[in-house]
Parts: structure tokens; C-alpha cells; sequence
């Protein structure tokens, strides 16, 4: 089902049958999708399911898990002491300012296609926790309901999760169900019908964004060792047959070199292009990744003039896949050229921003000319309820 309307049409129908018959639905749909029947035992994963999966984790995995909890956690709480929460100014009596609070709930999807993906659990409900959302769920398909995605919610402090993908997560997400109540805001990845869901659900939810398929953007130069390009290559083009590599290189040697190496498939999904730095990084901003990798001796020079990307990885010794599990910020990033206007995931996400004034008796010019706009717009009783306080 590729085209556009098609699926728009299909997502929907889905969407309303949920609003409308709620749980039953749901059921409906988990025998569908993904030959699960769960309507006796429900699709709520309680604690003592959770706790039991922190047994089945070799030790090795829940250290990497926990190392990159750490990380991510250090990271967005150094983000977050770093936000002026609250600021006013006072001129002339007049009182002005904003403060930003967190949104209240979010529902957090944890996509469960070709692989599981407890680095996803970690990159979305940390930043969540460190802005102060005081309810945050976890919604997968039943075949992601692993011991480390399991793992990885609990370790994250997540209190409620459901074993429900796809279309279904948002709009239980979204309207709520007998099961699950509705949340105010939905994040995370996900494929082209989460993605189309997640903007049908929009404005009675909030989103964080409508991300596409997976890309990178490499520049290289003579020095980067070509095992390594064709190694970030591969990284980015496992994730699926949608997702896309662009190598930018000055080298006609290096790039010789990368194409020896690179197995065939990899070509599909491939862009190679011979040009200077400088109009490598025209290309970039052009672009606007999803992840750039820069792997170039004098990559600070060139960091100076990158404007579009969702997130910047420098020297030869940083792989994408640095961020994708360890580092620090979110791995929920922009995509399909959106990193020119949006950002990724991050504490800034789940705060809402609200604007504060306070006026008083002495601002009685301000309140003249309020009511003077007021009455050119013909807007009577705005008008009259800055008159009536002079």
C-alpha cells in the first residue's frame, strides 16, 4: 500500500474504529496484525512482568543498557539546568515575562519493525523524566515486548506500558480506551502509518514530529580510513530499504576505495558525489540530515558553517552510532530535510512555554491605546474592557 492516499484513507478507518469501539477494536486488531489474542489478559504489561524481565538480561547487555541510561540521563539533566524556566521584566508598572512548565502526559511509541529497539525507550522517556513529566507511557508491538525493552522501561522509571503497535498505539495514545487513558502528547519514530497517524491525531494531541525514513550525510576527506566510511555507510542503510547514505568526499581515490569495499546492495540506497568541502557543506545544508558525520581532519572549520542538520557527529573517530545508543542526546532526530526548521528530541520537547503580564492602575496611557487599536478593528468590547479600568 504505497500510495499516499491509500494509506491516509486506511489509517483513518482505523483511528475512528478505536475512538468509537475502543478495547474491543483494539483486540480486534492485535488478532490482525499481529495474531495475538489478548482480550481476556488485556494488553496493559503490569510490574511483576517487568520485574521478572530484568532476569532474563545478560549481565554484559544491562551494563551497556545502564551505561547508556547514565549517559543520556547526565546529558539532558546538564540541558536542563541550563533553560532559564522564568524570567520578567517591569517597565513603567507594566509586568511582563514567560515560564515554561512540562506538558502533564506523553505516550511514548517504541517502534518494533525489522528490530527491537530498547536504545528508543532510553533517547524518548529520559528527556521526558528530566523536563518533569509526572505521566509517561510506553506503547510497542507485541513482538518488540522483549526482556531488554522491558528492561530498559523500568530502568527508565516507566510505571505503564502497553503491548499495542502501529496505528493502533496512537490512537489508543490519543483518545484513550477502557484500558488506557488518553495522553496530551505522542513521541517517538516510526514507519509510514505510525507516521500518518501521528498527523491525523495532531491538535487533539500533541506531536513531536512526522519523521521519515533514516539518513545520513557523510563528508570525507583523503585521511578518513575507507573501512570506516563504508562501515557508517552500512550502519545506516541496515536500518531499512527507505533509508538513505549521501558521501560527500573530496578524495576521488577515497571514494575509489569506499566503492571496492561496499557491497553491492548498498548502492540502492546511496547518493556518492565528488566535491570540495566547502561545496560539501552547501550540499549538507541543503539536505538538512538527519545524522552528519564529518570526517575530515579540520572539521571545526567546516562545523562553523554547517546550518542544517539534526545531529553533527566530528572527527574520524565518531560514528553515527555513537548517538544512536550512547552518547548522550536523543537519537530521535529530523528527518526528510525537516532539521531546517525543527529540532530533536529533548527536555525542550516537554516543556510548554507560557507568556506572563500584569498591569495596573498607573499604565493608563497603555490602557488608551489598547482601546484605540481595539476600536480600529471595530472590536467594541475589547475596547471597553481597557476603558473601563482607566
Amino acid at each position: 500500500m504505497n500510495n499516499i492516499k491509500q494509506i491516509s484513507n486506511y489509517v483513518s478507518s482505523i483511528i475512528k474504529d478505536i475512538k468509537k469501539n475502543g478495547d474491543k477494536a483494539v483486540f480486534k486488531y492485535l488478532k490482525k496484525f499481529d495474531d495475538v489474542s489478548l482480550s481476556k489478559k488485556g494488553y496493559r504489561v503490569y510490574q511483576e512482568v517487568m520485574d521478572n524481565a530484568v532476569d532474563q538480561v545478560p549481565r554484559s547487555l544491562k551494563n551497556a543498557i545502564r551505561s547508556s541510561y547514565l549517559n543520556v540521563l547526565k546529558y539532558h539533566k546538564y540541558e536542563y539546568s541550563k533553560i532559564k524556566k522564568t524570567w520578567k521584566y517591569e517597565k513603567n508598572g507594566l509586568k511582563v515575562g514567560q515560564f515554561y512548565t512540562p506538558v502533564e502526559s506523553v505516550g511514548v511509541y517504541v517502534p518494533g519493525g525489522r528490530f527491537a529497539y530498547p536504545s528508543t525507550v532510553i533517547m524518548t522517556v529520559v528527556p521526558a523524566v528530566v523536563a518533569g513529566v509526572k505521566r509517561i507511557i510506553v506503547t510497542t508491538p507485541p513482538k518488540n515486548m522483549s526482556s531488554v525493552v522491558l528492561f530498559a522501561a523500568k530502568l527508565c522509571g516507566v510505571r505503564e506500558i502497553y503491548c499495542v503497535g502501529g496505528v493502533m498505539a496512537v490512537a489508543v495514545l490519543a483518545y484513550g480506551t477502557e484500558t488506557l487513558e488518553k495522553v496530551d502528547m505522542v513521541v517517538g519514530p516510526g514507519n509510514a502509518y505510525v507516521n500518518e497517524a501521528k498527523r491525523q491525531v495532531f491538535g487533539c494531541v500533541g506531536i513531536d514530529s512526522l519523521a521519515g525514513p533514516s539518513e545520513v550525510a557523510i563528508v570525507a576527506d583523503e585521511g578518513v580510513p575507507a573501512n570506516y566510511v563504508v562501515a557508517d555507510i552500512m550502519a545506516q542503510v541496515e536500518h531499512d530499504p527507505m533509508a538513505r547514505a549521501y558521501l560527500l568526499c573530496k578524495s576521488k581515490n577515497k571514494i575509489s576505495e569506499v566503492k571496492e569495499l561496499l557491497p553491492k546492495e548498498a548502492f540502492k540506497q546511496l547518493k556518492i558525489e565528488f566535491c570540495s568541502l566547502d561545496e560539501a557543506i552547501e550540499k549538507v545544508n541543503n539536505i538538512a540530515p538527519e545524522h552528519l558525520e564529518l570526517l575530515v581532519k579540520d572539521y571545526k572549520t567546516l562545523l562553523k558553517n554547517v546550518k542544517n542538520a539534526g545531529a553533527i557527529f566530528a572527527g574520524y573517530q565518531t560514528p553515527t552510532a555513537s548517538g544512536d545508543y550512547w552518547a548522550g542526546p536523543s537519537h530521535v532526530l529530523p528527518t526528510n530535510g525537516s532539521a531546517k526548521f525543527s529540532s530533536g528530541v529533548s527536555v525542550m520537547t516537554f516543556l510548554k512555554r507560557s507568556t506572563y503580564v500584569e498591569m495596573n492602575k498607573k499604565n493608563k496611557k497603555a490602557y488608551r491605546t489598547i482601546a484605540s487599536f481595539a476600536q480600529s478593528e471595530g472590536m467594541k468590547y475589547h475596547k471597553e474592557s481597557s476603558v473601563i479600568r482607566i
